[in-house]
């Protein structure tokens, strides 16, 4: 006799729905039983039945979800700038489309700071930078660049400050498509990701 067969895909999503509801219904079952103890001790508190604690448990359940669910709209509707008005309607911005100010402010001026720290390293070991953003006597810190993330902001070793112009410290892709580059004649400039990445190119052939 034949009999019906389940996908991968189907037989995990049965698993995983049959693991939720019994832990579900052994959270109302615990929740019963710590309630009818609680209640020896406090003759105003009714009994419980499983059914009831079940349906405590999916109501409370709901409250949470709408709770929070308020909590992730008011963020969005507060962050700065991230609402555009569209005709009748508002919808959010793309980063890359609008990018916010003050964002790109702090990046320009992380770099800046970056800078000053290395031409101190510089001045203290014969014009010498670090070897790798390792070096103990520098400010690992410094690396991780203005990003919520903190990814580490890419290091060209082996250079020195001069009248040149090449790339020492850069961001990377992950910033977006417009990059800030820290260059070796201590100008912090912002240019197109496609544009430094084939620059960097070029300067590592050298």
């Amino acid at each position: 006799m034949p009999s019906p067969q389940l996908s991968d895909v189907a037989r995990a999503r049965l698993d995983a729905i049959s693991f939720f509801l019994f832990v579900y219904l052994l959270c109302a079952l615990i929740f019963r039983q710590l309630w009818n103890l609680l209640a020896q001790d406090f003759a105003w508190m009714p009994r419980l039945t499983f059914r009831r604690s079940l349906a405590l448990l999916v109501v409370a359940g709901l409250f949470l979800y709408f709770v929070l669910t308020m909590i992730s709209g008011a963020r969005e509707l507060m962050t700065p700038g991230a609402w555009a008005k569209n005709g009748y309607t508002y919808k959010l911005q793309s980063p890359d489309s609008a990018p916010q100010p003050w964002l790109d402010a702090a990046r320009k001026h992380w770099l800046e700071t970056l800078r000053d720290a290395l031409q101190d390293y510089a001045a203290k070991h014969n014009g010498k930078l670090p070897a790798h953003a390792y070096v103990s006597e520098f400010n690992e810190s410094l690396w991780k660049g203005a990003s919520p993330d903190s990814q580490w902001l890419i290091y060209m070793p082996g250079q020195r400050f001069g009248a040149s112009s090449r790339v020492l410290v850069y961001e990377p892709a992950s910033y977006g498509a417009k990059r800030w580059a820290l260059l070796t004649d201590g100008s912090v400039v912002q240019m197109n990701a496609a544009a430094l990445d084939e620059r960097v190119r070029k300067e590592l052939g050298q």
